[in-house]
């Protein structure tokens, strides 16, 4: 029936996009920065030996399934739900800004992201399973682009991981990990961990940066 709507003209559709987009970031001008929502794209480096953020380009959106946070690639895809996030202060006497996304829409659940202490897996759950592991602070680069962790964006990586599905063939996936010692890429190898940077996109396609308290 949308579709059906959208086909019968090019006109009225791109007005009521304009207009949706526009009452949108009213919206969001009327709360906070922490209180928007947005997805997360993995980006890769495409130069070999550059460390340079304009080298890295979108390669897939993040998804939560089984516990972790995983990106579906097109060449390794991973069915699950699909990141959609905001920033939250964690209950604690630190008050850290802390990150909740929805894990699942029937019946909605909303869980608390946070890094496996041991693991350093990027994980999700609820609070009492956060107790002990790194809640935050959570937070975004300096233009607001990238998501970061302890004011940190450029010490995520995607590490290969084995997975046998339920009728017993061995599949890999990538999964969102936290080094920031570097340990996790040096036991990988390159051939099992990559860098990646967590970009924020955010609902309607709107840069948070683009969008300023009145």
């Amino acid at each position: 029936m949308v579709i059906g709507l959208l086909a019968i003209t090019a006109i009225p559709t791109t007005i009521g996009v304009g207009q949706a987009i526009s009452a949108q970031k009213k919206q969001n001008a009327s709360v906070s920065k922490e209180q928007e929502k947005f997805y997360l794209v993995a980006m890769f480096n495409e130069a070999e030996d550059d460390d340079d953020y304009d080298d890295f380009q979108d390669a897939a959106t993040c998804v939560l399934i089984d516990g972790k946070l995983y990106l579906n690639l097109p060449e390794h895809p991973v069915v699950g739900h699909k990141f959609c996030g905001w920033y939250f202060k964690y209950p604690s006497e630190e008050g850290h800004l802390g990150l909740v996304s929805m894990v699942s829409n029937d019946p909605p659940l909303l869980n608390w992201i946070y890094v496996d202490k041991d693991s350093h897996a990027v994980t999700y759950g609820g609070r009492k399973d956060t107790l002990g592991h790194v809640i935050g602070p959570w937070g975004w680069s300096d233009d607001e682009r990238l998501l970061s962790l302890e004011g940190e964006d450029a010490l995520f990586v995607a590490v290969k991981e084995e997975h046998q599905k339920d009728d017993g063939t061995v599949t890999a996936r990538w999964a969102v990990y936290w080094d920031p010692e570097g340990e996790i890429e040096e036991r990988e190898g390159e051939d099992r961990c990559q860098e990646v940077r967590l970009r924020r996109q955010m609902q309607l396609g709107m840069e948070s940066r683009y969008v300023r308290d009145k």
